[in-house]
């Protein structure tokens, strides 16, 4: 009888521990290696960023949650914090916040954002203010000297901003469709300004930004990719300001954590000649992610 006892307790001690395990892993599925921690850089037999394993960000319930986000690379420094409720990076909702250190100035962002596969909106203000760049006169177009001549104090803006990303798998990669709308501030009446992130000399308020881009996957899990993008911008209230930039965008997965990012795009058609000032160079560096279990 004490025999029978101990292996009816052993058999519910080995059934408890097991449905334990399963509360925290999706259903149907079994990952021996749940447990192990995100790492740096991939190790065998790490799968990188497969949803399906119960390492990654997306296959854990949702919940309220603090993410981090580190862009660094060539003269820029971009974290980003954020708070929110869902599965990071993967599909939720929240706040987020940026600081932005480069090298022609600083700013800062706040807003919303609600992140779903295939899909990304965020909207609120950012400021910035730049080192040299200064407010512009109205002129037909402007040169690079025009832009780099200091001659008064240096601008600093507020850009409400509002951005809406969608992609999907097709053929041998994904397409990505972004598109922004921008009310530019703080500017003094009858002056222009070159807007720090969005690369072009505005007279506000309205710009709008269109991109169109195709990357092809390629690695053992589809993780990396890169392909050609298209950019065209419209200073809606600036005559014959219509702009468009063509070039490479890359992304390299080296882990869960760790992303090479690169975009090199470059003006192909526009009203002003401020050479690479007026390219979409804004990643060349790296990225890191972070966020609480």
């Amino acid at each position: 009888m004490t025999r029978k006892l101990a292996c009816f307790a052993a058999f519910w001690a080995v059934f408890a521990s097991a449905a334990g395990a399963r509360a925290y892993e999706p259903s149907g599925e079994k990952y021996p290696d749940a447990d192990a921690p995100l790492g740096l850089l991939p190790t065998p037999p790490d799968a990188l960023i497969d949803p399906n394993m119960a390492r990654s960000w997306g296959t854990l319930p949702a919940r309220p949650f603090i993410a981090t986000m580190f862009d660094f690379g060539v003269v820029y420094f971009r974290p980003r914090v954020s708070f929110g409720y869902g599965r990071p990076f993967t599909s939720w909702i929240g706040v987020d916040l940026n600081a932005i250190v480069q090298s022609s100035g600083l700013g800062a962002y706040t807003g919303l954002r609600v992140e779903l596969p295939h899909l990304n909106f965020r909207a609120g203000p950012r400021y910035f203010r730049s080192f040299t760049h200064t407010y512009l006169a109205p002129e037909e177009s402007y040169q690079r000297i025009d832009l780099e001549r200091a001659y008064g104090k240096p601008a600093h803006v507020v850009t409400w901003e509002s951005e809406l990303d969608l992609s999907a798998s097709l053929g041998p990669g994904d397409v990505l469709l972004r598109g922004s709308l921008s009310y530019v501030t703080d500017v003094p009446k009858g002056m222009r300004v070159f807007e720090e992130t969005l690369h072009v000399i505005v007279e506000p308020p309205w710009v709008f930004r269109l991109r169109l881009a195709y990357g092809f996957t390629f690695g053992e899990h589809s993780q990396h990719s890169i392909g050609p993008a298209v950019d065209f911008l419209d200073v809606i209230t600036r005559d014959d300001s219509k702009t468009v930039r063509v070039g490479p965008l890359l992304r390299m997965q080296l882990s869960r954590r760790v992303e090479v990012r690169g975009s090199f795009l470059l003006t192909v058609a526009g009203p002003d000649d401020i050479g690479l000032t007026g390219g979409d160079f804004t990643e060349l560096g790296v990225r890191y992610r972070w966020a609480s279990e």
